[in-house]
């Protein structure tokens, strides 16, 4: 029986007002009127609309993006700059508020769910995802809008992402272009969705293209890659092409490696101010459009339109850490 808030006020012979102040948790409903419209909820296991909860609720017009790394780290991640300018190039085009903060440590549903209770915002931009993400659970539980940068094996929840499959794929297609045979792969955190992407991306392309390549996990981390790089040295260096999940940690293995005067072809990945002012072939996923496209998703969602998940196509950009190497093969 598919129950509508209509059919639970005529059960509980309370106003269509009453059942919405419940749903709301309003605390303008005596307790023994409140315990008779939620055994009706219950027994008949009904769960308002997202959509109509929404038009329900009280708008802030204010959103949040919150960061689960160090502050200074935001700051100097260029990738998060780029995003919060597509995210602030919405929001501030529709008169709308951002917040953005940081939860390093403590337990990060009871930190939205106190977000929530605050009726401060009116949803969230989700970043880091991984699986079986708690806060989605929260959130979906919550039936409170939010929009998710990135998707997991679950995807119960409407996502923006860039195509880190094809992505990865570009960047080994590109080296194997450039002659190189034996590549390494040096990725991100092990077990997040976006590293899995590419990992599977760089696999494919190693069956199709016939490519020799090795994975390494460097975390995102410029001093992590330089260990490993460190540690593939005492072995002796046989790698004709380097491909990293990130432009941070390409740049950290050309500073390295040019410092032993070892010259590597190499491809990064997120097309960051950095890259272009180095001359980093990178794969750009257009960070921007991404961060636009989240803001306006979950801006639609808290005013009750429909939504869809969106995949933002990524793109080769060529520059002189793989394109010097033509030369030399001609």
């Amino acid at each position: 029986m598919s129950l509508k808030i209509k059919d639970i006020a005529k059960m509980a012979n309370v106003s269509v007002a009453t059942v919405s102040r419940v749903l709301n948790d309003s605390d303008k409903v005596s307790l023994e009127t409140k315990n008779k419209i939620m055994k009706i909820i219950q027994k008949y296991d009904y769960k308002p609309d997202r959509i109509a909860t929404s038009l329900r609720r009280k708008k802030t017009g204010i959103y949040a993006v919150i960061f689960s790394v160090k502050g200074g780290k935001v700051l100097e991640d260029t990738y998060s700059t780029k995003f919060l300018k597509g995210v602030l190039n919405y929001f501030s085009s529709k008169g709308l508020k951002l917040i953005v903060d940081i939860h390093e440590n403590g337990n990060v549903a009871e930190y939205y769910s106190n977000m929530i209770k605050s009726k401060v915002v009116d949803g969230f931009i989700l970043l880091d995802i991984r699986k079986n993400d708690e806060r989605v659970n929260l959130l979906n539980k919550e039936k409170f809008p939010y929009v998710v940068i990135g998707r997991n094996d679950e995807n119960n929840f409407v996502y923006i992402d860039s195509d880190n499959v094809a992505g990865a794929y570009m960047a080994i297609k590109h080296l194997k272009q450039i002659k190189c045979k034996k590549i390494l792969y040096i990725s991100g955190d092990m077990g997040i969705p976006v590293s899995e992407q590419r990992l599977t991306g760089v696999k494919s392309a190693q069956k199709d293209l016939g490519v020799e390549i090795d994975v390494e996990f460097g975390d995102f981390d410029e001093e992590k890659t330089v260990e490993i790089l460190k540690s593939i040295l005492k072995k002796g260096f046989e790698y004709d092409g380097i491909f990293c999940a990130s432009d941070t940690m390409a740049y950290a293995a050309m500073k390295f490696l040019k410092g032993l005067n070892i010259e590597v072809p190499i491809v990064g990945y997120d097309n960051i101010p950095l890259s272009e002012f180095v001359g980093l072939s990178t794969i750009d996923q257009n960070i921007i459009k991404i961060g636009y496209s989240a803001a306006q998703t979950v801006d639609n969602m808290a005013k009750g339109k429909e939504t869809i998940s969106m995949v933002v196509p990524s793109k080769l950009i060529k520059r002189q850490s793989t394109l010097s190497f033509i030369q030399k093969h001609i």
